[in-house]
């Protein structure tokens, strides 16, 4: 009997934490055929791990070589078998389809409840923390977002880098801003991902305003761009978050984490706070940064 296998493949992409994905990321899944059957394999081509689910979508005399669905991290820049499909029944027809969702990110890392990061931006400056959890908020009200700070800042201020890290994302096409639903995914950023698979987001940079490029090795103090007023936005600010990749319902999703900044040296290890005036001194020994007077 002439053997029959058909399959079909249907990839999804999510870049969770982020509305605005503009350049695909280089991951894929594909099936080689390996014998009677195939072997579906993941190819990650970018400077970040990448978490996948697949499954089967339609299976006719199909086993497999694990339980479906399969979770599983891609390394960067390398390969990994997921499963291996072959005929229950030798000798006849196979037919499956596969379906597979990918973020981003390592759903099994672990924040280190070790790490601090320095301000976000050049020594000597000084910005007022607009938003901040256990203040007022306003836009910061869901998992990828609660834990999130906003630096009231000019535009083309010089953003840096708040710990060493890797380029994995980019965006600086963005033009507009408002305060208008219409424009969620339309803010600038950058994304750098931490030793321990956190991932900071600094957002709402200024039309081409980004100066690193994904694949680059940055560290904390490294110019990574100038801020804005791109996106969502009642006005020029700097969006800084630090996530982290979980698994949710059949997929992915990120969700931000508590995080600490540190000034001076020796260093004042602090949690941001509503209206705290942020002080980028790593001179002198660290204090604890004042409140801003409510208005």
């Amino acid at each position: 009997m002439r053997r029959l296998l058909i399959l079909t493949l249907l990839i999804a992409c999510t870049l969770p934490g982020v509305a605005s994905a503009k350049q695909a990321y280089p991951f894929s899944v594909s099936a080689e055929r390996s014998g009677p059957g195939s072997n579906l394999i993941a190819r990650n081509r970018g400077p970040a791990a990448v978490s996948v689910r697949l499954t089967l979508s339609v299976a006719d005399n199909i086993s497999t070589s694990q339980p479906l669905p399969v979770y599983a991290v891609v390394r960067p820049y390398s390969e990994l078998l997921l499963v291996q499909v072959r005929p229950t029944y030798p000798g006849r027809g196979l037919r499956f389809s596969t379906q597979s969702t990918f973020s981003v990110g390592n759903y099994d890392a672990i924040p280190d409840p070790r790490a601090t990061y320095r301000l976000p931006f050049a020594n000597g400056r000084s910005f007022i923390i607009s938003q901040a959890p256990g203040g007022p908020l306003t836009t910061h009200n869901a998992d990828d977002s609660e834990h999130a700070v906003d630096f009231t800042m000019p535009e083309n201020t010089p953003v840096v880098a708040a710990r060493d890290g890797v380029v994995i994302e980019t965006e600086a096409a963005n033009r507009y801003g408002a305060k208008d639903q219409a424009l969620l995914a339309m803010a600038n950023y950058v994304r750098i991902l931490h030793a321990d698979g956190t991932v900071a987001t600094y957002a709402h940079l200024a039309p081409g305003g980004v100066r690193v490029r994904p694949g680059e090795t940055v560290s904390a103090g490294t110019v990574i761009g100038l801020s804005g007023a791109t996106g969502y936005t009642s006005g020029p600010h700097l969006h800084f978050v630090v996530q982290k990749l979980v698994r949710r319902n059949e997929g992915f999703a990120m969700v931000s984490v508590p995080f600490r900044f540190f000034v001076g040296d020796p260093p004042y290890v602090f949690a941001p706070k509503f209206r705290h005036v942020a002080t980028a001194d790593y001179s002198t020994p660290g204090q604890a940064p004042p409140l801003a007077l409510a208005r």
